[in-house]
């Protein structure tokens, strides 16, 4: 294969991504309804609204006393207990002069402008243990009181008819909880994305053999599964090996495009002789959107599209060693394919360089596995080549430096992690 060859050549990983999810355009796989409890990682396929006011009434943010502010001003600074209002009843009405016990959530009394914490005011007990007869107000606290002070008021998070969660949002804890406040417990969400992996290389064997003296275990397959496979939202399909023949691994991608909504091939994606893996996505329909980019590792991975009958179906060639295969799994395909389906992901954040080796700049993007110490800032560590596995479990993702650039302490580069 001629090494010349130049489909588009993106000049960053960024300027990838774009490329890949302009051509897929409006790339969906499809939506379903999915039961709250299971819908956690997946992508919301629609907007949800809130169908009430949130919250839906005015309520207590404190354990205390609910009361008016010119009670406080009159100049008294004792006020009979004479209600309670109670979580989950309708609130009571205050009566002049008066205060009402409330407990944090606890509609507001019918009158009252305000809550003083509990903490705040010195209760006297009345004949019961737990009974309070009145409440005695420290002067300057009564002085400093402001209407509205410890109240959630209706509506304050969202009115009723109001956009709760975006399509495209990923489905946390936190988005879980609101779908459920708003009654939403059968979500329209993204049907999962089918992804397929085939690991060339005839020297791979399955990782429970013992290989001879010039084979390799797969751990690309394993790994690249793992790293999909661990966001909700991807489903691994189909995992298997082939060898490094031309026609066999056309073969195996044309199936794989008919099936599933994702491929990635790892090994053979060089220029070498015995790299089949452009040849055979050509031979399989692929249209190959770039071939190289600027970066370490994983210089040579391709992109391609190919078409499924009325579907698109994206075509990653990764390099074979596995660092190579990990990074471009992380850094490209993954949020190529969510930016094309419309998810929202977070793909990096900033992180601080703690400790790094005096080592030369590259005119690459440079992906630098690093470990996170206990204040969160980036220790990079020392990697031996794109096959240093070892170093690769040790590492909770890898910073991003540009083309020229000599990270050292106290520099700042956009972090990914594996698990992000």
């Amino acid at each position: 294969m001629p090494a010349a060859r130049d489909d588009s050549a993106p000049r960053s990983p960024e300027e990838a991504i774009e490329l890949v999810a302009r051509r897929l355009g409006a790339w969906s796989p499809g939506e379903e309804r999915c039961p709250l409890e299971l819908a956690v990682g997946r992508g919301l396929a629609a907007a949800v609204l809130a169908d009430r006011d949130q919250p839906a009434f005015d309520h207590s943010a404190m354990d205390g006393y609910a009361v008016r502010l010119r009670d406080l001003r009159a100049g008294g600074v004792t006020l009979p207990v004479a209600v309670e209002a109670r979580i989950g009843a309708r609130p009571p009405t205050l009566p002049e002069g008066a205060a009402a016990r409330i407990a944090t959530g606890a509609p507001i009394p019918t009158g009252a402008e305000l809550v003083l914490r509990r903490e705040d005011v010195e209760e006297v007990t009345g004949r019961a243990p737990h009974d309070v007869a009145a409440i005695t107000i420290p002067t300057d606290l009564a002085a400093r009181a402001r209407a509205g002070e410890h109240l959630r008021r209706r509506g304050e998070n969202a009115r009723a008819g109001s956009v709760v969660l975006e399509a495209g949002e990923l489905l946390d804890g936190a988005a879980i909880g609101a779908l459920a406040s708003v009654g939403e417990v059968h979500p329209r969400v993204r049907r999962r994305l089918r992804a397929a992996i085939l690991t060339t290389g005839d020297e791979v064997v399955p990782p429970q053999e013992v290989p001879s003296d010039f084979e390799i275990r797969d751990g690309n397959g394993p790994a690249l599964a793992a790293l999909l496979g661990s966001r909700r939202w991807i489903e691994v399909a189909e995992r298997r090996r082939v060898r490094d023949e031309v026609d066999l691994l056309g073969e195996s991608i044309a199936a794989a495009i008919s099936t599933c909504d994702l491929l990635v091939v790892t090994g053979g994606v060089s220029v070498g002789h015995r790299d089949p893996t452009r040849e055979a996505i050509e031979r399989a329909g692929g249209e190959v959107l770039f071939h190289r980019l600027p970066q370490r590792p994983g210089r040579p991975m391709l992109a391609a599209l190919a078409a499924a009958g009325a579907r698109k179906v994206p075509v990653f060639g990764l390099p074979g060693n596995p660092l190579s295969a990990l990074v471009t799994t992380r850094r490209v395909v993954i949020p190529t394919i969510a930016a094309a389906a419309g998810i929202r992901i977070a793909a990096s954040r900033q992180v601080e360089v703690a400790a790094a080796a005096p080592v030369d700049p590259i005119p690459l993007w440079w992906h630098r596995l690093a470990r996170l110490d206990r204040a969160g800032r980036a220790e990079l560590l020392d990697v031996r080549s794109s096959g240093d596995l070892v170093a690769g479990a040790r590492s909770d993702g890898f910073l991003e430096v540009p083309p020229h650039e000599r990270p050292s302490p106290g520099a700042r580069y956009a972090f990914f992690p594996w698990d992000g």
